[in-house]
């Protein structure tokens, strides 16, 4: 996993890659402005809570909300991210570091959009359902929601990737085999998505992680 964690980490820094980091992150912005607007607008637009002095305290509280956001928002944009972005990540990858493999079929991305819609979604509402934790039990819930999407991420971007190789049976079946490895990738891909600075950039190294994933354990059980 440290080679391939590694792999994934140096094409932050590679020149040859520089035009899909920069467009990577140009779209994670886009999406972190969408999903920002969104709840701002969400909050602003909320009707009379029982009474006017619950809506009072929604407003008190919204820029204490705004600060927390990208706490909230790390995860669901990896998601989506997932769906727009990784064929062309995993292609860049490929042509550098594998070459010689066979050219890969593509995920349709069709497919692909639904399943990150769909991820986010799911991530979204995880999130939310482990927030009245946050109170009861600080920080326990908040190591519940990184294990809890790092699963999600994990077996998510696994999945896409793989499909572009198998067929979706084959895919779950290689990504059921190697559950331990794929999980604790996703925890890794989870924990950047609520650092600064590093949220903008978690949903590109995902990608390419979860190539050098796939990448290794086809060659470890289909050696040359």
């Amino acid at each position: 996993m440290f080679a391939s964690l590694r792999k994934a980490a140096y094409i932050l820094f590679d020149r040859t890659f520089s035009r899909v980091v920069a467009r990577a992150l140009l779209l994670t912005i886009v999406l972190y402005a969408i999903l920002f607007v969104a709840v701002v607008y969400g909050v602003h637009r909320l009707p009379t809570l029982g009474a006017p002095w619950v809506n009072a305290i929604v407003d008190a509280l919204a820029p204490a909300l705004m600060l927390l956001l990208p706490f909230f928002l790390g995860a669901p944009v990896a998601a989506f991210f997932a769906s727009l972005f990784l064929e062309r990540v995993a292609r860049e990858v490929e042509a550098r570091y594998y070459p010689t493999d066979p050219e890969p079929s593509g995920a349709p991305f069709g497919a692909s959009l639904f399943a990150g819609l769909q991820l986010a979604a799911l991530v979204v509402l995880v999130d939310l359902a482990l927030l009245p934790a946050d109170v009861a039990a600080p920080g326990v819930a908040e190591l519940a929601t990184l294990l809890a999407n790092g699963w999600l991420l994990g077996r998510q971007y696994f999945e896409l990737v793989a499909l572009r190789h198998l067929s979706r049976t084959a895919a779950r079946a290689l990504r059921r085999r190697h559950a331990g490895g794929i999980f604790l990738a996703g925890v890794i891909i989870s924990i950047l998505t609520v650092v600064p600075v590093a949220d903008l950039l978690a949903p590109l190294f995902g990608a390419a992680f979860m190539v050098h994933m796939y990448k290794r354990y086809r060659r470890e059980e289909h050696p040359a």
